[in-house]
């Protein structure tokens, strides 16, 4: 037999021919966010000048913010919003606020876990300038005398 072949007949026979100790995994005690949201405006791709988030689901709810953007490059910054440390599996509602923009909100964020952590989901919101940005200045009133 090849070594994969015999490597997945081992695996197989666990069950049936038993082993002294239990399987243990060590788990880093590193904290891992459920949640990884990069946040640009969806014209220019660039952060805005900060956001929040608020992740909710039954039972748990999780904020962070507001964040400014940080330098990765002399020209590029990015806005990274983490949230849903550790051990919250579950569906989340997902909502970033920025000044000036709409509110991004995604539902049905979906937050998984192996035996030591939350599997981290990654997810981009793309901010629209909100209508009260885009309005054109006020015009003066006319009063009578």
């Amino acid at each position: 037999m090849k070594h994969g072949a015999q490597l997945l007949v081992f695996i197989f026979m666990l069950p049936v021919v038993g082993c002294e100790e239990p399987l243990t995994v060590d788990c880093i005690t590193r904290p891992f966010a459920g949640l990884r949201v990069t946040v640009v405006d969806s014209l220019t791709e660039s952060p805005p000048s900060e956001a929040s988030l608020i992740a909710t689901s039954p039972g748990f709810t999780d904020s962070t913010g507001p964040v400014q953007p940080i330098s990765v490059r002399p020209t590029q910054s990015v806005l990274v919003l983490y949230a849903v440390h550790e051990r919250q599996p579950g569906i989340y509602s997902v909502l970033v606020r920025s000044p000036g923009y709409r509110n991004w909100l995604r539902n049905g964020v979906e937050v998984t876990a192996d035996v030591c952590h939350v599997r981290t989901v990654a997810l981009t919101a793309r901010l629209q300038i909100s209508q009260r940005t885009r309005r054109a200045p006020l015009r003066r009133r006319l009063t009578r005398a």
